[in-house]
C-alpha cells in the first residue's frame, strides 16, 4: 500500500493508493501514519477513501486509534470519498456517529474553515 499525502491550507489529505483494502495486512501502516500527523497539536487530517472498496475490523481498529490520537493531541480527523458497501460496515457498526464524513476532500477542507 501506499499512501499519498498533500497539504491544502495547512490540512494534510492522505489517500490510500495502490489497494482497494484497508486490512489486517496494511492497516498497521495506515494508523501509523495517520497518528503521524494527528500527535501534531492543532493538527487536521482528511482520509481519503476513493480507492477503498473493503475494511476489515483491523481497518477499523487503525480508524479508531486515529480518532483517538486526535483527541488526547487536540487535532481533528474527517472521512471522505467513502463507498457504498464501506458506508454500510460503518453505519452498522455506528461508527458515522462519531466521525465526521463528508463527499470528497474539498467539502472536508472547506468544513474545516467553518469552524
Amino acid at each position: 500500500m501506499n499512501i499519498e499525502t498533500k497539504n491544502v491550507d495547512s490540512i494534510t489529505i492522505m489517500k490510500l493508493c495502490e489497494t482497494n483494502r484497508l486490512y489486517a495486512l496494511n492497516a498497521g501502516i495506515a494508523k501509523d501514519k495517520m497518528n503521524e500527523v494527528l500527535t501534531q497539536p492543532q493538527s487536521r487530517l482528511v482520509v481519503d477513501f476513493e480507492d477503498i472498496s473493503f475494511i476489515d475490523s483491523s481497518g477499523f481498529g487503525a480508524l479508531l486509534s486515529a480518532l483517538k490520537t486526535s483527541k488526547e493531541h487536540q487535532s481533528k480527523i474527517k472521512l471522505c470519498n467513502i463507498n457504498k458497501d464501506v458506508m454500510e460496515l460503518i453505519e452498522l457498526m455506528q461508527l458515522d456517529s462519531i466521525f465526521e464524513i463528508l463527499q470528497d476532500p474539498t467539502a472536508c477542507v472547506n468544513s474545516f474553515s467553518a469552524e
